[in-house]
């Protein structure tokens, strides 16, 4: 859905702007009844009430202080530019997003890729941490870049998601994003423990950083995570290795219950003059519970020489539907009829 053209950085808050913001709440489904805070990484402060666009928040931790758990608060950050110094609400520490029902939207063009409300660490960060964590619950996330890449071998990855029923629409979940940041475990997108949450049209990893010979991942999935939506997505990743980076990884055999769901999504593993080719997609261990069901989507090997294998963990815990099943994929993927 387009923003509509009132939702204006600049002037005075006035009932039309007030209007088109419900009716851009009212057109996602989210509750209205909650205040709305503005947020503007250049030109807002801290000591304003965020109420306007005129007297903005400058971080998400003021916005997040301010707004009221369970009753449909909504916080819009604010694209200022389309350099990126001018428009991230830049962290020191991990954004622990931890008030159910508060709801983050970017009010941007609407990119995919590297949109202009951005989140990203601060270029001195070098905790063993994560970007963003959302621990609360029914949450929406939409229009929002995340962008982990900094100078350090410490960072631990981009977002991590704790909660239940939150759904994150149109964002760009970029972990990984600086060659230092290439370290054992790292990753995109973490599910430990999420429940009933959906990805619809998001982009997660990025393809401008080679992940060499660390064990990592963009999609790390743990905790018990059940029924989890990716809808429309694109995963993707430049690789440095056969083996190292799947694009989703399946921490245990008891990383999910239920299933993990991927319908309509694009997986894409690039590598320079396609010298190294991807492994599996897939790795998805002997779950003791529980499917990942791959339906509708496709996926390469980087050189396009084969068709993707989809897993190279255990024999049928990985279930496509309406997808040939490549003929070198032998043990890791079963066919839905």
């Amino acid at each position: 859905m387009p923003y509509p053209s009132l939702l204006s950085q600049g002037g005075v808050f006035t009932y039309a702007d007030r209007d088109a913001i419900n009716a851009l709440i009212s057109g996602q489904g989210i509750l209205s009844q909650g205040n709305v805070w503005w947020v503007r990484p250049t030109n807002g402060n801290d000591t304003n009430n965020g109420n306007s666009p005129a007297t903005a928040f400058q971080t998400l931790t003021a916005a997040l202080a301010a707004a009221t758990a369970n009753q449909g608060d909504v916080v819009l950050l604010c694209a200022e530019s389309d350099t990126a110094g001018s428009t991230t609400s830049y962290q020191s520490t991990t954004l622990n997003w931890n008030k159910d029902g508060v709801h983050l939207i970017g009010v941007n063009a609407g990119a995919l890729f590297s949109c202009r409300s951005r989140v990203a660490f601060v270029s001195t960060y070098a905790t063993a941490s994560n970007l963003f964590t959302l621990s609360a619950n029914d949450c929406l996330i939409q229009g929002i870049e995340f962008f982990a890449g900094v100078t350090s071998a410490n960072p631990t990855g981009c977002v991590l998601v704790t909660g239940e029923r939150n759904v994150f629409r149109k964002c760009h979940i970029a972990g990984i994003g600086a060659t230092t940041n290439d370290i054992a475990g790292a990753y995109s997108l973490y599910l430990n423990g999420a429940q009933e949450c959906v990805f619809d049209g998001c982009v997660i990893g990025l393809d401008t950083v080679v992940r060499t010979v660390a064990a990592n991942s963009e999609i790390l999935v743990a905790g018990a995570s059940p029924r989890n939506i990716f809808q429309n997505c694109i995963i993707l990743a430049q690789i440095g290795a056969t083996t190292a980076h799947p694009l989703v990884k399946l921490s245990s055999a008891t990383a999910i219950q239920g299933f993990l769901l991927f319908d309509k999504c694009t997986f894409i593993s690039e590598c320079a003059n396609y010298t190294t080719n991807q492994a599996s997609i897939f790795v998805v261990p002997a779950l003791t519970q529980g499917y990942v069901m791959v339906q509708n989507s496709i996926a390469n090997l980087t050189d396009n020489s084969t068709a993707a294998i989809w897993n190279a963990g255990a024999t049928g815990r990985l279930t496509v539907a309406n997808i040939p099943v490549p003929i070198g994929n032998t043990s890791g993927s079963g066919k839905m009829m």
